[in-house]
């Protein structure tokens, strides 16, 4: 009997000298895993230095890019002024050209209006000293005709009172017609005088209208002539405006295309690290369920050691007991146990006491919950796990779930 036992506890110390074995190598794999994720965590951290200046690279390029914006924002700018000023300056020249023209058709017709009232002036001043000449000219004439009339009257002197009283009527009607003529023609001549005075106050109307549209003019002439300069400036602005344009546009397209380079090249190595990044956070992922994985196999087997060296401890006991089971009697008596032998739970009278049929301990129903079939006739006995795994041969430990209780 004691060699069966001898055995037993022989295959259970080569069974926990594998299972130290098996922890070693775990513990050697777990050790590799460790290195290779401290390799791993330094490539991502270097993957991840390499982004940080991939990034930095990026935003220094997208701030290039800003200011290229603004500036193409401010050329375009400058660009509307630069238009809206030379349509303001066309439409300005041409306001001035029609201006021009409209005043120097104002001023020809005005200087013929002038020319053509001296005409009438001095045709006027001609025709009144035409009839001047003609109004002096009839009255000599006319005080000849009478005088001669009357010396010939005198010479030939009637000879009756009645001839001599026809003739004075008729020398008076004469005087009368004459001067009913020289009235008229008196009338005419103020009439004349009068025009050639309303003549002249209109001539001097007109001429300080014409002085003062000739005044108005030469001040819109020197406004038109300030224009012009202004005009020549601004045209010779609007030349360098076009010309600074034109340099500006070409700086910004060279830096454009130096821009897009640098902007290709950044892309391509951030595919290329955002690849290896992605890469890496596989392979991280992959090892830290690998990580995790051994964890857990690392916690189980110091669970495993831990329960080993407990159930060494316990089989220590256990051969001890065995061994002193040999000067012992092995079926104990149930009233010298108040409680289990094993979980050392108390008996009542609900919870009996039973005995294991192979070691004899005073044991509680949980612990003695195995069965086997020994004898001639194959008869089932209750024993407890230690007897069952030390009879069965193909079942697992009884400590394969639990660590016993020692």
């Amino acid at each position: 009997m004691s060699s069966n036992y001898g055995r037993k506890i022989t295959q259970i110390m080569e069974l926990s000298q594998k299972c130290g074995d098996k922890c070693s190598q775990q513990l050697e794999e777990n050790n590799k895993l460790r290195l290779l994720n401290t390799q791993k965590q330094e490539e991502n951290v270097q993957l991840l230095f390499d982004l940080s200046l991939a990034k930095a690279e990026n935003e220094k390029e997208q701030q290039i890019r800003s200011q290229i914006e603004k500036q193409l924002s401010d050329t375009n700018i400058i660009a509307d002024q630069l238009t809206n000023l030379t349509q303001k300056t066309e439409k300005n020249d041409s306001d001035l050209h029609d201006m021009k023209s409209h005043y120097e058709n104002l001023f020809a017709e005005q200087v013929n209006n002038i020319k053509k009232l001296v005409k009438e002036r001095e045709l006027l001043h001609l025709y009144i000293q035409r009839l001047e000449i003609e109004n002096t000219s009839l009255v000599k004439i006319t005080n000849d005709d009478d005088t001669v009339k009357l010396l010939n009257y005198s010479s030939q002197s009637p000879g009756t009172y009645e001839e001599a009283w026809g003739l004075i009527v008729k020398l008076r009607e004469q005087i009368i017609q004459q001067l009913k003529m020289k009235e008229k023609l008196k009338n005419d001549i103020q009439q004349l005088q009068y025009n050639h005075k309303a003549d002249l106050r209109e001539r001097e109307q007109i001429e300080q209208l014409l002085n003062r549209d000739l005044n108005t003019a030469k001040d819109e002439i020197i406004v038109l002539q300030s224009l012009q300069t202004e005009y020549e400036r601004v045209m010779s602005l609007k030349n360098n405006l076009e010309k600074q344009l034109e340099e500006r546009v070409n700086e910004l397209k060279a830096t454009k295309t130096v821009a897009n380079s640098f902007t290709n090249q950044l892309k391509e190595k951030l595919e290329q690290i955002t690849k290896a990044k992605d890469q890496v956070d596989e392979e991280n992922a992959t090892l830290r369920i690998q990580i995790q994985k051994l964890k857990i196999d690392l916690e189980n087997n110091e669970l495993v050691q831990h329960d080993f060296v407990k159930l060494s401890q316990t089989l220590q006991v256990q051969l001890e007991e065995i061994r002193n089971s040999e000067n012992e009697l092995r079926w104990q008596p149930e009233e010298d146990h108040p409680e289990c032998q094993r979980c050392h739970s108390q008996f009542s009278v609900t919870w009996r006491k039973h005995h294991c049929r192979h070691c004899g301990k005073v044991l509680c129903k949980d612990c003695t919950n195995k069965t086997v079939y020994t004898g001639p006739h194959n008869r089932p006995s209750r024993v407890c796990d230690v007897c069952y795994t030390l009879l069965v041969k193909d079942s697992q430990p009884y400590f394969h779930s639990s660590v016993p209780n020692v």
